[in-house]
Order: C-alpha cells, then sequence, then structure tokens
C-alpha cells in the first residue's frame, strides 16, 4: 500500500477522542496496544509538510480530526492520512504516560522541502560526496608541504605520449597564466625526475588554447564563442605548446637524446643570457634582434674562419629587404677589418660612405639605439668606357680587362661558341702562343720559360697574350681560306725552304715576308698587333697547322670582333684592376657593373677578378703561413647570382662554375668567403646551393622554391619554414654554422646610404 494509504488504530481501551493519531503502513510497527489496564503507549504523529502548489490531492481527501467510532473497535478501516497539517486533538484528562513516548520509525520522516528557488537545476552535494573532496582536500594540504620549491618556477609540464606522438618531439601542458612565457622559439629545460635526466629543448609550435573541462570541438565550447556578442562567460582553458629537444644535457653538453622525458616533467624557460649561450650567439658582429625574445642578439665571430669563410647564401623577393641586409653586412664586415669586394650590378651600394637619410631607416636606428654612418675607406671601380653611378666620388678607379688573364675555355664558354667554333678557337690559341715565342714576347728568359711550364690554362690566360694577336691568328686562317691565300699558298709550297730559312733568321724581318725578296710590297693578311712586323712568319704557322669550314672561321671571327668592340680589353690608357690594394684590411671595393647593360660582358669581369682575388689570397696566405702570421679576412659579395651562375650557364660553362668552386672549397683555409644573394634561387643549380652553410632567407612566396630550399637547407625544422612566406621586410630565417639551431631575426636597418633601385 502506498504512503496515502497510511492509517491510524485507536488503542484499545482508551477514548478514541483523546487517543493521538499513529500513521503507518500496513506491516508498519507504529501503534502498540498496551496490556489491558494498563496505561496507554502513544506514538506521536508524523505531520506532513505543505503540499506543493499543483500537486494532486491524495485519495480520501483532508482529515480534520481522529472520529469517535460506534462501539468498541475491531479494527476501524484505513483512513488515509491528510495532505495538510491536521488540527491538533483536544486536551485530553488521560494520566501522563509511564515512559517516555518511542522515537518514531526513520521511514515515518517526512521529506524537507526544497530550499533552492523554483526551476533550479542545481542539487546539494551528497554527504558521501562532500566527505570524500574534504578528504581530498586535506591530502593535497598536506602533500604540498612535501613539493620542491623550484616547481614554483615551472611554466609547464610534458604531457602523456600518444600514438601520434613524433620522435623529438614532446608535448607541454601549462596554465592560462603561464601560456604566453612559451612563446614560439622560446628555449626551455626539462627536467625529467622520474629518471634524472635533463634535456633541452625549443617550442616550435603552439601555444595552443585547449578547454579545461570539455573537448574545443564540442557544442557547447563553439555555442559559447560563437555567441560572443551576447554572453561574456567563457570555459576556462589551459595552454600546449610542442617542444623539439635540441639534445640531453650531459656534463655540461648537449649530446643526442636517447629516451624522451618521462610524463609531468617540469619544464622552465631559460632566460636570455644562458639562451644565447645555448644557441652559441656570441662575436662583435651583430645580424638583429632574435624574435620571440626582448633583448637577444644574433651575433658571430666575424673572424671566425668556421663561420664566414663557409660561404653565404641571402636569399628573397624583392622587397624583402635583402640589399638592407647586404648593406648591413658590408658595414659591419668593414668595421670589423675584413676586406670587403661586392660586385654590384645596379649601383646600389657606391654610397655606402655616406650615412643613410631614409626616414624609415633612421627612424628603425633609433628604436635599436644606433646611428647613421657610412663605411670608411670605400673604393669603386668601373669598367673603362663605361659610368658609375658616382662619378665625383674620390676614389673612383678605371679598369680594363687583361686577355691573358681569362682562361680560353672560360672564354669559349662565355661568348657561346658552338662545338665547331670552339676546336678553332682553341687551334688559334696554340698557334699564337707559338707565334708569341717566335717573336720573343712570351717567354724571354729562363724563369718566364718556367712560368710558362706552370701555366694552367683551366683557370687563368697564357702570359702577355692580347684580344689582338688572337685576332691576327684567326685573320690570318681566313685569308689562307681565301681565293688569294690559296694563290699565295701555293706560290709559298713551291720555294719553301728559302721562306722558312728567311723567316726563321728574323721573324721580325720585312724579308721573310717578301715573295722573292724583291721591292714589291708583301703579301698576306693585314695584321695590327706586334706579328704584323713578319705576316710570313704568321702565315708559315697557320699553314702548319691548316684547317678547313671557312664558315666556322668567320664565325669566331664575328664573336671575336663583338668581344673587341666593348673596348675593355689591354686597353693601354686603362690599367687591370689592382688585387693586392683590394685585399687590404677594412678596405670596402664596389665593382659597378650598373652601365654594362651586358650579362657575358658582367661574367667576364666577374670571372677576371674573381680568378685574380683567388690567385692574390693564395700567395698571400702561402706567405703568412711560412712566417706563422695571420691573413686578412675577405668577403666577396656576388650580387644577382643566378645570372652569373645559373643552372643554364653551368651547364654551359663548367670551367666557369669549377673556378668558383674551387674558390669555394679552398677559402676556409684562405680566409676568403662567398656571399651570394639572389631572388630567384629556384635558377641556382644544386651544385652552388651545396656550397652555402650559412643562410639568411628573407620572404619567398613560392612554395616550390620553398620545398626546394628545404630540401637545401635541412637544418631548418619545418614550422620555422611555415613562416617564410608570411616574413616582413627586413625579418629574416637566419642559420649560420655556428648557430645551434636556425632563427627568426629581425635583421638590424642599415645605417650607410644605398640608392634605390626602380
Amino acid at each position: 500500500m502506498a504512503d496515502d494509504d497510511k492509517t491510524y488504530q485507536a488503542s484499545p481501551g482508551s477514548d478514541p477522542r483523546t487517543a493521538p493519531m499513529a500513521v503507518r503502513g500496513p506491516s508498519a510497527p507504529g501503534a502498540v496496544t498496551p496490556p489491558s489496564g494498563g496505561p496507554v503507549r502513544t506514538v506521536p504523529v508524523a505531520v506532513p509538510g505543505p503540499r506543493p502548489p499543483g500537486a494532486p490531492k491524495p485519495p480520501g481527501g483532508p482529515v480534520a480530526g481522529a472520529p469517535k467510532p460506534a462501539g468498541p473497535p475491531a479494527t476501524p478501516p484505513a483512513r488515509p492520512v491528510p495532505p495538510v497539517q491536521a488540527k491538533a486533538p483536544p486536551p485530553s484528562n488521560t494520566p501522563p504516560p509511564a515512559r517516555p513516548p518511542a522515537a518514531p520509525p526513520p521511514q515515518a520522516k517526512a521529506p524537507a522541502a526544497p530550499a533552492s528557488p523554483r526551476n533550479d537545476v542545481l542539487s546539494p552535494l551528497p554527504e558521501k560526496a562532500l566527505g570524500e573532496f574534504k578528504e581530498l582536500e586535506t591530502l593535497a594540504k598536506a602533500s604540498s608541504l612535501d613539493l620542491d620549491p623550484e616547481l614554483e618556477k615551472a611554466v609547464g609540464f610534458t604531457h602523456f605520449d600518444t600514438s601520434a606522438s613524433e620522435d623529438n618531439l614532446i608535448t607541454v601542458l601549462t596554465t592560462r597564466k603561464d601560456m604566453h612565457q612559451l612563446a614560439s622559439q622560446t628555449l626551455v629545460r626539462v627536467k625529467s625526475r622520474e629518471d634524472k635526466r635533463s634535456y633541452l629543448g625549443v617550442v616550435v609550435r603552439g601555444p595552443f588554447s585547449e578547454p579545461d573541462a570539455i573537448a574545443a570541438n564540442s557544442t557547447m565550447a563553439v555555442g559559447v564563442v560563437v555567441q560572443g556578442k551576447k554572453m561574456s562567460y567563457t570555459f576556462d582553458y589551459h595552454g600546449r605548446a610542442d617542444i623539439e629537444i635540441l639534445g640531453e644535457e650531459v656534463g655540461g653538453a648537449l649530446s643526442a637524446p636517447k629516451l624522451r622525458p618521462r610524463p609531468k616533467s617540469p619544464v622552465f624557460v631559460l632566460d636570455e643570457q644562458e639562451s644565447a649561450r645555448v644557441l652559441g650567439l656570441k662575436g662583435s658582429m651583430c645580424i638583429g634582434m632574435v624574435a620571440g625574445h626582448e633583448r637577444m642578439e644574433a651575433r658571430l665571430d666575424p673572424r671566425d674562419k668556421s663561420i664566414l669563410p663557409r660561404h653565404t647564401g641571402i636569399i628573397g623577393t624583392t622587397g624583402g629587404g635583402k640589399s638592407t641586409t647586404v648593406a648591413t653586412l658590408i658595414h659591419h664586415a668593414q668595421a670589423a677589418g675584413i676586406a670587403t669586394i661586392v660586385f654590384d650590378v645596379e649601383g646600389e651600394y657606391t654610397h655606402v660612405d655616406q650615412p643613410t637619410d631614409h626616414a624609415a631607416m633612421l627612424a628603425a636606428l633609433a628604436r635599436r639605439g644606433q646611428k647613421a654612418e657610412g663605411v670608411k675607406d670605400l673604393h669603386i671601380h668601373h669598367l673603362t668606357g663605361r659610368d658609375s653611378r658616382n662619378p665625383r666620388h674620390k676614389n673612383l678607379h678605371r679598369f680594363s680587362l687583361n686577355f691573358s688573364s681569362l682562361s680560353p675555355y672560360a672564354i669559349s664558354e662565355i661568348l657561346g661558341m658552338s662545338e665547331a667554333q670552339q676546336e678553332r678557337f682553341h687551334k688559334a690559341y696554340d698557334v699564337t702562343k707559338l707565334l708569341l715565342e717566335d717573336f720573343k714576347i712570351f717567354p724571354r728568359n729562363e724563369e718566364e720559360h718556367q712560368q710558362m711550364l706552370d701555366v694552367d690554362e683551366l683557370s687563368t690566360g697564357y702570359p702577355r697574350m692580347t684580344l689582338q694577336h688572337i685576332l691576327d691568328v684567326v685573320n690570318t686562317y681566313l685569308y689562307t681560306l681565301s681565293d688569294e691565300g690559296k694563290s699565295e699558298s701555293k706560290s709559298r709550297s713551291k720555294s719553301p725552304s728559302r721562306r722558312r730559312g728567311a723567316a726563321e733568321e728574323d721573324p721580325e724581318s720585312e724579308e721573310g715576308a717578301d715573295s722573292e725578296g724583291g721591292d714589291a710590297p708583301p703579301r698576306g693578311p693585314q695584321l695590327k698587333s706586334e706579328f704584323r712586323g713578319n705576316p710570313g712568319r704568321v702565315l708559315g704557322r697557320v699553314m702548319a697547322q691548316s684547317s678547313k669550314n671557312e664558315i666556322s672561321w668567320k664565325a669566331l671571327m664575328g664573336k671575336l670582333q663583338n668581344l673587341r668592340r666593348l673596348k675593355i680589353f689591354d686597353v693601354d690608357t686603362a690599367p687591370g684592376v689592382d688585387h693586392g690594394a683590394m685585399l687590404e684590411p677594412g678596405r670596402v671595393s664596389v665593382i659597378d657593373l650598373s652601365d654594362t647593360d651586358s650579362p657575358q660582358l658582367n661574367n667576364l669581369v666577374i670571372a677576371d677578378i674573381l680568378r685574380g682575388l683567388q690567385e692574390t689570397q693564395e700567395a698571400r696566405y702561402q706567405a703568412a703561413n711560412a712566417q706563422g702570421k695571420s691573413i686578412t679576412p675577405v668577403l666577396i659579395v656576388l650580387e644577382e647570382a643566378h645570372e652569373f651562375l645559373s643552372a643554364s650557364r653551368i651547364s654551359q660553362m663548367p670551367v666557369l662554375f669549377e673556378q668558383v668552386a674551387k674558390i669555394a672549397k679552398r677559402g676556409r683555409k684562405r680566409w676568403l668567403g662567398l656571399v651570394f644573394v639572389t631572388q630567384l634561387p629556384q635558377h641556382l643549380p644544386n651544385e652552388v646551393l651545396g656550397l652555402l652553410n650559412n643562410f639568411i632567407i628573407h620572404k619567398i612566396t613560392d612554395s616550390s622554391v620553398i620545398s626546394r630550399m628545404q630540401k637545401t637547407a635541412g637544418s631548418i625544422d619545418e614550422s620555422l619554414w611555415n613562416r617564410v612566406s608570411r616574413l616582413a621586410p627586413g625579418q629574416a630565417l637566419v642559420s649560420f654554422s655556428n648557430f645551434t639551431r636556425p632563427l627568426m631575426v629581425a635583421v638590424d636597418p642599415a645605417p650607410v646610404k644605398r640608392l634605390l633601385v626602380d
């Protein structure tokens, strides 16, 4: 029977009107019948509380009081308990009971009325659960007494690994208030307390914000964020970051990690001083400020052979800040006493001896606490017959090229000769060498004879040979293939011994050229060099190494005539470049090629000067090494390197590339560093990129170029490459051989004046 069917029963022998009501169920021991004649034992009535509004009325209706039975009660019918509080029974004359009334049974208690407001979804915490929470709180307070005070400095703790975890990457969780300390590229120390190991790492991903109580992609989390205009509430959250392990700290040095940090290992942020030490940022040359740090500078030692002589690439799209970086590098290198040579195809650096007057650059310098200033020892070199963008400079040097300094193989490659033309060019070159000896131009003594034997034509030319000498020989070959020349050849073949003997007796005698020693003017080719003194001797040498195919000889003559029309070779009024002067400490030499308008001409100039610099530095290195002295550091900057060393040119000019590769390979010991500057790295062949050990990479938007550079500079992690396409002007991804890892750097503004190029 339900609670609503509970009844009461009067005690026998008592007045039902005065007996208290006993509420019980059908089997409840609610009413006790005392023995006959004994005192009445009463049971208190459990009075129900007020019925909530709208609740259904219990069956039977309310009972106002206890009715009198008609006679001695048998078992009165059950009556329902009224839903409202019953009226108090009238006073009774029955004497008080001999014993105190019995306590009501537990189930007779009515539930307490709810104290919370209407429709409140909160409910009071059960007593058992509340006790458990208090027990946990007590345990936490007790355990906190044993915590290491060092943990107060921890900014996070390592998370458990999952099936998606990667080698050398660990996940760190941090509190909301400590998230800012785990910024990207921040260096940290992870102390794995369980196995007592210590690791150094760097933040490569994050920090990301994750809600504490629910999943970030849950409906509730999404709803709270989407309704941001209408509600200010949000879930509390924590931070998550991925850390790349740089190594395990063993004996004060970093070694390759064999294990991973254990879960819940504390993570500590390194201060800037220790971070700089770990990253290897030391030296007098500052590249710029390291991103993510307030005062950390990207520094290197400019006189360390293991850095700049290992060659550098400055790469990025137009407007990314390459030229500013080059200007800054020139200024810092000069201040460090490095001899700096710049091949300037646009004339941008012809005013670097003056302080910058660019407003934005001045403001940037002020923010860095620096001042505008020019370099102290600038010299500008330009080709004879070409203008400079700084024509009134006090140290302006006009120069020409020496044909004898250029390798014949490099010349044939630069001029783009066909295979047939190359064959004839080298034949003419060999004949010219014989004639130089015949005319006693070179060699003239035993010392020069030994020099002749040591000539390496893959890297240099034949001493004292001029372009006009070659032109005279090629012209003679064309003469022998003409009708007049063929007739001359026949007449000479009839009396070869007399003509040859006369020529050998005196190669400069006009008689050697006369047909029969008479008064008739000498026949033969028109010559303009020293060879004109004895055309017969020239003709004899040519006929001894005859060659057919007049078309190829004419094509070769056309290319050589084009070279002569440049008027840059063997000009008496313009000396050659003084390579020794360029290699003086602290001197800045700008080769102004802005007025050449010819990549071929630029390549000729670059090849010639590079060869001269390499030979001069080699000689100085040998002398310094013998005397136990140091050598002057040299830095060579190649602007628009893709024009000089493009993949297509390398395939056509392998000898020219070998010259550059030779410098690159020998540069470290000889302290000769190369800097390749280009906005088109995709045009540089792998052979050139493979020479580079240092990189300053500005903004690159082409994903295919980034992908290729990733393969070249394998030490740069994915998280840094992902930022390259979004770099602002002046920002760069910098990787030098002395750095522990690549860095994002805000390159210092250039204090020198740089001419802007449209």
